[in-house]
């Protein structure tokens, strides 16, 4: 076990959901025909204008509210300059000096006892993104498609705060959720709408941080915690051999599971930052910022708290059910609509969501509505149906549209109750199973799911099952 420990921080570009660019009026659209969504602004262009879009600053101080940060009334645009070849004004602009939020936190889970442990966030600034280059679409040399620069982009810098790769999965996994639960990006990091690059450097415990490395190009959650840990051991057995950590810029392969160095680690100096004299600072109104607060939803770990307390749910349960705001809101229509607790849960974390997952769509285009599904665990629970019956009525639902109580009402589909109609169907099981009878007052209690099953069976699902069990156990002394 090596002495040293690890100390890492992370910086995560999130492209905000806007339907125009962050500078101009071109089409914010993943997978358009490259070179498509450009104009002279986001080209650079001389003479052309920046102009902010004030959708992509709501988003993004809606962001940063959802992540506890102070929100500055006063932020400046500067400009980053660095040569690549898909950065076509070459220089990009950005936040430095005076970014638009800071001091934010979220908590992960810091030990096994389950104790919380804050991820402090240092910084959060908004950007416009660079556009894309191409390595594989002409033989040897690169494309340039610039419908990405100037896609509007909000940077959330951490504290050098994180210490474990699992500690940067939960906490990126629980960023991922609080931003989609607050609509600002769609996450989706196979787009590139959301990027992570990780610092991490070694220390012995309680000295001062030691040289960092920088990691990109990591592009799932499980690809960054493998490449934390791939730098992490790289760089304790450079320690422990008494060797340097060279401060460097490197890529992760993830084929190879292995990083390797891209270019020496620029500081902020080298970007030469200065304010973009094209665009004023940005100031926000402190009545428009309340409005943006009063707008911003009970994030995830509240919503899930109150649902396990209000709901008598257990975390597991409630976590399942606050994964994304839609499966949150539709089970508190279910609920809001009469349905017990409990049989919501199950309902939406059981059919509900498999039927989801199976046809890959979203809950907002689920055909059974919250309202629906109540009515329909209504009847289940008041005994009116099975609970056989109530998977039936419920896939003839998704079918047809119909509601459960017309569903059940002229298909006949009410549970028999009546005690003649189950002593013959029980006596008929009993009748053809005189084996299984013989076998079960020879003590093979376990039959008794058989016998119960079988009038099921033969009722077509309407019988009660509680009257089958007692008549059953009566019949059989």
């Amino acid at each position: 076990m090596s002495e040293f420990e690890p100390v890492i921080g992370l910086e995560i570009h999130v492209q905000l959901k806007t339907r125009s660019k962050l500078f101009c009026g071109n089409e914010n659209e993943f997978g358009a025909e490259p070179n498509s969504h450009v104009c002279p602004v986001c080209l650079g262009l001389p003479g052309a204008l920046p102009v902010l879009n004030r959708t992509a600053v709501e988003l993004a101080v809606k962001a940063a509210l959802g992540l506890h940060c102070s929100v500055h009334q006063r932020s400046i645009f500067a400009r980053k300059n660095y040569f690549y070849p898909d950065l076509p004004k070459g220089y990009q602009i950005s936040q430095f000096e005076e970014p638009y939020a800071t001091d934010g936190y979220l908590e992960v889970t810091g030990d096994a006892e389950g104790e919380m442990r804050r991820i402090r966030i240092r910084r959060i600034h908004m950007e416009e993104d660079a556009g894309k280059s191409l390595h594989d679409r002409i033989p040897s040399a690169t494309a340039v498609d610039l419908n990405r620069a100037g896609v509007p982009l909000c940077e959330i810098v951490t504290e050098p705060d994180v210490r474990t790769p699992a500690e940067a999965r939960e906490f990126l996994g629980k960023l991922k959720r609080a931003l989609e639960y607050l609509e600002v990006s769609d996450c989706n990091m196979e787009e590139g709408s959301l990027r992570v690059d990780a610092n991490i450097s070694v220390r012995r415990p309680g000295e001062p941080l030691g040289t960092k490395t920088e990691v990109k190009n990591m592009n799932s959650f499980s690809n960054v915690e493998r490449a934390l840990v791939y730098e992490i051991r790289r760089q304790q057995r450079l320690r422990d051999a008494g060797e340097a950590v060279t401060h460097e810029t490197l890529l992760w392969d993830a084929n190879k599971g292995e990083a390797r160095s891209m270019r020496s680690k620029e500081e902020s100096h080298d970007y030469r930052y200065f304010p973009d004299p094209d665009l004023p600072p940005m100031e926000i109104e402190p009545d428009w910022l309340e409005e943006v607060r009063n707008s911003v939803p009970e994030m995830p770990w509240m919503r899930s708290a109150r649902f396990a307390q209000s709901f008598s749910l257990s975390a597991e349960h409630a976590e399942q059910l606050t994964a994304s705001r839609e499966i949150a809101e539709y089970f508190e229509g279910v609920i809001t609509a009469g349905a017990a607790p409990t049989e919501g849960a199950s309902w939406v974390m059981g059919e509900v969501l498999a039927t989801v997952n199976q046809e890959k769509g979203s809950l907002s285009d689920f055909s059974i509505n919250p309202a629906g599904l109540a009515e329909l665990i209504a009847l289940l629970s008041s005994g009116k149906i099975s609970r056989p019956i109530a998977r039936q009525v419920f896939g003839t639902m998704l079918r047809t549209g119909r509601s459960a109580g017309e569903i059940v009402e002229s298909e006949g589909l009410a549970q028999v109750r009546d005690a003649s109609a189950i002593e013959g169907w029980v006596d008929q099981v009993l009748g053809s199973s005189t084996g299984e009878v013989e076998r079960y007052r020879g003590g093979d209690k376990k039959l008794m799911g058989f016998f119960v099953g079988q009038v099921m069976k033969l009722s077509s699902g309407k019988a009660d099952p509680k009257q089958v069990s007692d008549l059953v156990r009566e019949r059989l002394g």
